[in-house]
């Protein structure tokens, strides 16, 4: 048996440098700029806001709709512990998300904790200062577009991320952990007739970030007027 294992040794070993030529190998063909593919079909995270109502002759027709898209990171058990959190977030932008960008697409104009957003189409990204403030990024998509930069690029270059805008986001602490990214759009005072301000939440792990907004609906007679 012993002899067996010593002549096993060269072979394991040859496995070993094998597998680390086949590594650096690929690596330098990366680094020579060849394209390296890759396939993602994980399920995504989806929330939105939408109006709508009749015209006089019945028809249905839309009034402005707030859609978010993100992937859905899961929360590990190390960042339980506050230091490692800290280490993982303070003084870094965070993706907001999993894989490719984290979307926003509102067709209607927004507040956000005093910020005005105008209706378009936005990148997402979350900054958390060295002090610990958390604040929401805004980035144009046709600012990154043309140079093919990814979510990717936040933590590693972001100073190669033009940030068209931050909103600073509440920090608290939930008393559920969230085992997945979760982000909701609501309208907390629904039930009380005011349909118009709304409460974007980011639930990951313990931690939640909120922000407040409000949204410019437009008239329900609005198609009166066109």
């Amino acid at each position: 048996m012993l002899r067996r294992v010593q002549l096993m040794r060269p072979f394991i070993y040859s496995a070993v440098l094998l597998t680390l030529f086949s590594m650096t190998s690929l690596l330098a063909q990366v680094r020579k700029g060849q394209w390296t593919p890759g396939v993602d079909n994980s399920e995504r995270g989806y929330a939105s806001i939408a109006y709508w109502t009749y015209r006089d002759d019945g028809v249905e027709i839309a009034g402005g709709r707030i859609t978010l898209d993100y992937g859905r990171p899961a929360w590990r058990a190390q960042w339980a512990d506050e230091a490692a959190f800290d280490q993982l977030t303070k003084g870094r932008i965070w993706r907001l998300g999993k894989d490719m960008w984290t979307n926003l697409d509102t067709q209607l104009a927004l507040t956000v904790a005093g910020k005005k957003v105008d209706p378009g189409y936005y990148y997402l990204g979350a900054r958390r200062s060295p002090g610990g403030d958390w604040s929401l990024v805004l980035v144009d998509p046709e600012a990154v577009r043309g140079g093919y930069i990814d979510a990717w690029a936040f933590v590693p270059r972001p100073d190669e991320v033009p940030i068209l805008m931050e909103i600073p986001l509440k920090h608290s602490q939930s008393a559920e952990t969230a085992s997945q990214l979760n982000m909701t759009l609501e309208l907390p005072k629904h039930g009380q007739g005011v349909k118009d301000e709304g409460r974007l939440t980011i639930h990951w792990g313990p931690h939640l970030l909120q922000a407040d907004f409000k949204i410019s609906v437009p008239p329900p007679g609005f198609y009166k007027e066109r």
